[in-house]
């Protein structure tokens, strides 16, 4: 595993904002691998599933697409810190494959067709802070570095490391903290609350107004909980979910070795030599 150095603490409002910019873009991106695997998923007997391979298979792309929902609504409560900080949410995203100091050395991104690696790919990114679980075969970071530097405080916001995304997320919590701590409350979250996604808007878990700290944490702890860097137990996180679908991968595999439940789709495709 790549070498990581702690977050330095974000408790300049532009920092904060440069990271949650970051925050939102790795949200969105995560959204389109997990959609990538879905669509390369076989589609029942006719694209030669057997009975139960045929059905276990449509349980776990829809899996798989709730866990893409999830990410949205991840996304969604990330715009509405934003904005409560009075900041413009980040709609965009780099385009795939990733170039090197996008995210940490450690945490690879990539657009794959469903397989036992990929699986455990996804393990590997939604595990919890502490875990032993490895990266999946062909998803190493190809080029070790550290973004940011220690040379100390920079005017200029830059990208800061993390092990896992959980951890990234405790770190935002920690910077808004301080944020409050040192210009007040009123002064951090000065944002239009009629500019933030709600209910009424769309229907997504973190589409909820976010107005104080208070409420800023909340959000932090529901993205956590729910999805990357949820404790090892938490029942019905993305972690758990996909362990479960690598228990069922395995036994499967077991009793058909040539079973093949997706296509083999390229691996960040593109439309264009990059």
């Amino acid at each position: 595993m790549n070498d990581v150095t702690p977050a330095p603490a974000l408790t300049q409002r532009e920092v904060l904002l440069h990271a949650l910019y970051e925050a939102a873009e790795l949200e969105h991106n995560l959204m389109c691998t997990y959609l990538y695997a879905a669509a390369s998923l076989r589609d029942g007997e006719r694209e030669g599933l057997g009975v139960e391979e045929a059905a276990t298979v449509r349980r776990w792309r829809q899996v798989l697409l709730g866990v893409a929902i999830e990410e949205m609504g991840h996304l969604a409560a990330v715009w509405n810190i934003t904005s409560g900080l009075g900041g413009s949410p980040r709609f965009g995203r780099t385009n795939f494959p990733l170039d090197p100091g996008y995210l940490p050395a450690s945490v690879v991104v990539k657009l794959a067709p469903f397989n036992a690696d990929t699986l455990q790919h996804f393990v590997f990114l939604e595990r919890p802070h502490g875990s032993t679980e490895p990266e999946g075969r062909g998803f190493a970071y190809e080029r070790s570095y550290v973004r940011g530097g220690t040379s100390g405080a920079r005017l200029t916001p830059m990208g800061v490391n993390y092990d896992t995304v959980g951890d990234f997320y405790a770190a935002l919590g920690e910077g808004l903290r301080a944020l409050v701590a040192h210009c007040g409350e009123a002064n951090a979250f000065d944002g239009d609350r009629a500019l933030q996604l709600s209910p009424e808007e769309v229907n997504l878990p973190g589409a909820r107004h976010v107005v104080c700290l208070k409420t800023a944490l909340a959000a932090f702890a529901a993205i956590v909980e729910q999805g990357e860097g949820a404790p090892r137990d938490s029942v019905g996180s993305h972690y758990q979910k996909f362990l479960g679908i690598r228990a069922e991968l395995q036994a499967l595999t077991e009793r058909n070795p040539a079973f093949a439940p997706a296509f083999p789709a390229a691996t960040n495709p593109v439309l264009r030599r990059p």
